[in-house]
């Protein structure tokens, strides 16, 4: 099997080569760690026990933060590593975990995979979310490494896709001892690819114990003074856009500040590698619009009338503490999947999000039931709700607290899953 997907993988490779090469002078993410990709990973000691957790980008380095930090406390004695698929994640896990090592995942070939745990030598492996890579489980259980999925997510294509695979290779999931889903739709969804039941467990979303509910407020003034925001006046913020989502909201800014006297907008694209696009899609809407960075490196300083575009890893959770109302991204157009609109809820703000919300889709029903969240179909319908909450401080307000209720209530499963966990690491190998 894991020949068949090494030539899979290899026909795959020279399909999009030619877009890599074109793509590789462009862009930092695609000549990242190009040798830790092909195995080469950083060269452990052998001496101390070691956890690797894998968290693919930016949006899932953050997931694991109190369970490690809890491990910390209880294994002193072990040494944890940390890998990504993304320079951007490797950013972000150096500033969240500045003691441990981090280097980019391996490619999913057997003899990048086998390279890469020689030299990292770990003794368990967690991997974040669905980061499922059959020849790298495949390795670690040859070479003795006790494996576990944290904070479990599938959708239904992964769980087809993973289905077929399980019915092609024999054993598939004999190389995960745990897997931790983060609610019971995900619980059922490794069920239904071919999980064991005895190795399945309803644990919660991890993310709901890493929200912050409160920013910290020498960063919140920072931000307000290097943005030339007042106290008081009213702002949307966009988290984690995509292509076209930009356009959107300065196109329902534009209107909505001749209504609302002193409406700021702050955009934070999910990737700030198109933070240029963004701020070209504001321009294009005959609105001024200025980065963070160029504020920050002195070569602007912000009036009272731009838009703000974020081009900086890890500001996004202190920009939602500026909001009036939030709006969360990737989630207008097809194919979409949402982002964490917990985040804003933990703040106290009232969200609004698109329909395309497939990713999120427990975090989805516990806000919109709880009215802490509002599903807007289109732009109209997102300018018509941005309004409102604008003019309805009370309503504003109710839809905030009902989100921080949401986010009390969900907190629980950093514990739950270091109960399942704690024998992988008490056996080790």
């Amino acid at each position: 099997m894991s020949f068949i997907l090494d030539c899979l993988y290899l026909l795959a490779g020279v399909v999009v080569l030619p877009y890599w090469l074109w793509k590789l002078p462009q862009a930092p993410r695609y000549r990242a760690g190009l040798l830790q990709r092909l195995g080469f990973s950083p060269r452990m000691p052998e001496a101390a026990r070691r956890l690797w957790v894998h968290c693919a980008s930016v949006g899932e380095a953050a997931i694991p933060r109190q369970l490690v930090a809890r491990f910390r406390r209880r294994h002193p004695d072990w040494h944890i590593v940390f890998s990504t698929n993304t320079n951007t994640g490797a950013a972000r896990l150096h500033e969240l975990y500045p003691e441990s090592p981090v280097f980019y995942m391996p490619l999913d070939l057997s003899p990048c995979v086998r390279t890469a745990l020689s030299r990292v030598r770990p003794d368990v492996v967690l991997l974040v979310e669905l980061e499922f890579w059959p020849n790298f489980v495949r390795a670690c259980r040859t070479q003795g490494v006790r494996t576990a999925i944290i904070n479990g997510r599938i959708g239904v294509r992964s769980r087809h896709l993973l289905g077929v695979l399980g019915l092609l290779c024999r054993g598939l999931w004999d190389s995960v001892q745990v897997c931790c889903a983060r609610s019971s739709d995900d619980a059922a969804g490794f069920l239904a690819a071919g999980m064991p039941p005895a190795k399945v467990f309803n644990c919660g979303s991890l993310k709901c114990d890493n929200l912050t509910v409160e920013v910290d407020p020498a960063k919140e003034r920072y931000l307000r003074r290097l943005f030339a925001i007042a106290p008081g006046v009213p702002v949307l913020v966009g988290g984690s856009t995509h292509h076209g989502e930009e356009s959107i909201l300065a196109t329902l800014y534009r209107d909505l500040r001749l209504k609302h006297r002193g409406l700021r907008l702050i955009i934070a694209p999910r990737h700030i590698e198109r933070a240029r696009e963004a701020a070209a899609a504001v321009r294009a809407r005959g609105l001024p619009v200025l980065r963070k960075t160029e504020l920050e490196g002195g070569k602007a300083v912000a009036s009272s009338s731009e838009v703000i575009v974020v081009d900086t890893v890890g500001d996004l959770v202190a920009c939602y503490a500026l909001a009036t109302c939030a709006f969360v991204g990737r989630s207008l157009m097809a194919p979409g999947g949402g982002q964490n609109m917990m985040e804003p809820a933990a703040l106290g703000k009232p969200v609004l999000i698109g329909p395309y919300t497939a990713n999120f889709g427990p975090e989805m029903s516990h806000l919109t039931s709880a009215g802490a969240a509002l599903v807007v179909r289109g732009p109209r319908e997102l300018a018509r709700q941005v309004d409102r909450l604008l003019s309805d401080p009370a309503l504003a307000d109710q839809m905030g607290k009902a989100g921080q209720r949401i986010v009390r209530e969900s907190r629980g499963a950093t514990e739950r899953a270091l109960s399942r966990l704690e024998c992988l690491f008490r056996d080790g190998r």
